[in-house]
């Protein structure tokens, strides 16, 4: 493969999702007609992850999971390295290496997402080569989709009780499989939910036919082979209250880690994830990050946290994509291309449970809740003192029972995070 002379201006991009690809529309946009190289696990288009559960559970076709087409792309002019995960970031000498070869850089951009991690589920007695499902990727999804469309899949356990693991269930439901949702935490939703929002979400699976094992956990899990009646490959599942029950399959959701063990250590700043600036840099100043590997500012807290939704990582691709033309120009980043922080917003339905949140969910002192129920929703606010005798809104959930394009609850919940950012603004 040939080479670019480094003395070129040639930005590469480490991943081919929707930040990378933010990235490079920002570049062009703003006027970049240099190279601009995207490196790709895989042969395919970039897709879209929270549709994966879409395509398991037959709601969506495999074309629908991408956003962008190949003639769109095409018009980047983008030189796309496929199916080359990339073994080495180098900051110091400006490359990047893979298993091709090694690719000079004037500027980088990280953008390779996140993978599932199945903390804590253990090797599976007599089939220790046996992986849970887990879902993020196209293959994933594949994976997934193949399982719950077996005739013999009847019945499938959920581990974790997280977004990800609530849309695995309902591409499950979707199947008609019979489904077991176990979790650590007393409720579903994790961190995004308090409890009586959550509540109601779970009286809405529990209407929909799913066994709930909250505040549980997989203790073991032993294959059995056509015994008691099973025809072919059973999973026997003890959890850690001592219940007993058996599977056809097991998802796992118990979070994701940052694609960053390529970094060659030492070179970057690195907390839980790349630490980046509002303008998505990172600690050298020709490396930028963006999506589920850019640790940046979360508003409320004005920590540096990891924001992990598509609609964040679009505008951290896009930022970082503009700061980087201006400086390849010679010029100073442009104030208004400044990202100064991401508020956490989150939309979920479960066969027609709604689930909107927006803000944190972090009660310390100072923070309170106010609840406020109909017969079809449920809405939990979250104030802080503002001083003088005032209260902030900083955060909220929305349970509904019904999933209603351009309902109360959608209405409710766009308000309140215009709410929320106002407030922002004012303080």
């Amino acid at each position: 493969m040939t080479m670019v002379d480094p003395g070129n201006q040639t930005v590469a991009i480490l991943g081919y999702g929707t930040a990378g690809v933010n990235a490079a529309i920002a570049l062009r946009r703003a006027g970049f007609d240099g190279v601009i190289r995207v490196f790709s696990d895989t042969d395919i288009l970039p897709y879209s992850p929270i549709l994966t559960s879409y395509y398991a559970g037959g709601l969506k076709t495999y074309e629908e999971c991408f956003p962008w087409s190949a003639e769109e792309l095409a018009e980047l002019s983008l030189e796309v390295v496929a199916n080359s995960p990339v073994v080495e970031l180098d900051p110091e000498a400006h490359v990047v290496r893979t298993a091709e070869g090694e690719f000079p850089y004037t500027k980088c951009v990280i953008a390779t997402g996140a993978t599932p991690v199945p903390v804590g589920f253990p090797p599976v007695e007599g089939d220790e080569a046996y992986k849970p499902i887990v879902l993020r990727t196209m293959e994933n999804a594949e994976r997934l989709k193949t399982a719950i469309e077996d005739p013999l899949c009847k019945r499938v356990l959920v581990s974790g009780a997280s977004m990800v693991a609530l849309k695995t269930l309902e591409a499950c439901l979707y199947h008609g499989i019979e489904c077991t949702l176990v979790g650590v935490n007393p409720h579903v939703l994790d961190m995004n939910a308090l409890p009586e929002a959550a509540e109601r979400f779970e009286k809405g699976l529990v209407e929909k036919g799913v066994t709930l094992r909250l505040g549980n956990r997989i203790a073991s899990v032993k294959r059995i082979d056509d015994a008691d009646g099973f025809q072919g490959r059973k999973l026997e599942v003890t959890f850690a209250n001592g219940d007993v029950d058996t599977f056809d399959e097991i998802s796992v959701s118990h979070g994701m880690k940052s694609n960053i063990e390529f970094v060659k250590e030492g070179s970057l700043e690195i907390d839980r994830a790349l630490v980046v600036d509002d303008f998505m840099r990172t600690s050298n100043p020709d490396v930028y990050a963006a999506g589920d590997v850019a640790q940046g500012t979360e508003l409320i807290s004005g920590q540096k946290r990891i924001v992990g939704i598509w609609k964040n990582a679009a505008l951290q691709g896009a930022c970082a994509g503009r700061a980087i033309a201006a400086e390849l120009a010679g010029e100073e980043p442009p104030a208004d291309c400044a990202l100064e922080g991401s508020i956490a917003t989150n939309t979920i339905v479960v066969k027609g449970t709604l689930f909107i949140s927006a803000g944190t969910m972090e009660l310390s002192e100072g923070r309170w809740t106010e609840v406020r129920e109909s017969d079809d929703m449920t809405v939990v606010y979250v104030f802080e003192d503002a001083g003088d005798g005032q209260r902030r809104l900083v955060g909220f959930n929305i349970t509904c029972d019904h999933d209603d394009e351009g309902s109360v609850a959608f209405d409710t919940g766009a308000m309140l995070v215009m709410q929320i950012e106002r407030g922002l603004r004012e303080r």
